[in-house]
């Protein structure tokens, strides 16, 4: 498992070198993707985090925090993540990527990049999705179970 920032700065990285700069909002349903691949495929978390059920989706509270301040602007340097924190399991442990986590980001960015993050939100938002079950409107705290996701996932990529 890694931080969720982790990952986060590895699809902004990719966006970037590929000149197609993403949103916060676009990263967020990225990163839950990424995650979910993986709890279908590898049967394990990719992110310590949980992710949360806010109002336009599913949500890692951390990669808010980190690019919040791009609002829904696109993503267009990483020139102020401190990556040593960003990329830590713990404080000054760096932990490189994996295979299986290159995979995930790997095959999130094929099938995902070529969504807008409004159609990747509604494709969250979707009947039956791991947020629909578990969102309340007045909580945005709530978490989504890894066992919904990975459920989940497993419905549609197998």
């Amino acid at each position: 498992m890694y931080p969720a920032r982790q990952i986060a700065l590895a699809l902004v990285k990719k966006s970037l070198a590929e000149n197609r700069p993403i949103t916060q909002m676009k990263l967020q349903k990225m990163v839950y993707f990424a995650h979910g691949y993986t709890l279908a495929v590898h049967d394990t978390p990719l992110i310590f985090e949980a992710v949360q059920a806010w109002k336009f989706g599913p949500v890692i509270p951390a990669i808010y925090n980190e690019y919040k301040y791009y609002g829904s602007d696109p993503i267009i340097n990483t020139d102020w993540v401190d990556e040593d924190e960003s990329c830590s399991g713990a404080p000054g442990q760096e932990s490189p990527l994996a295979a299986p986590a290159r995979e995930a980001i790997d095959y999130t960015w094929q099938a995902t990049s070529h969504r807008s993050a409004t159609q990747l939100s509604s494709w969250s938002h979707k009947e039956g999705s791991p947020w629909q079950q578990v969102y309340n409107e007045y909580d945005n705290g709530i978490e989504i179970p890894n066992e919904l996701i990975k459920t989940y996932f497993k419905s549609f990529l197998f």
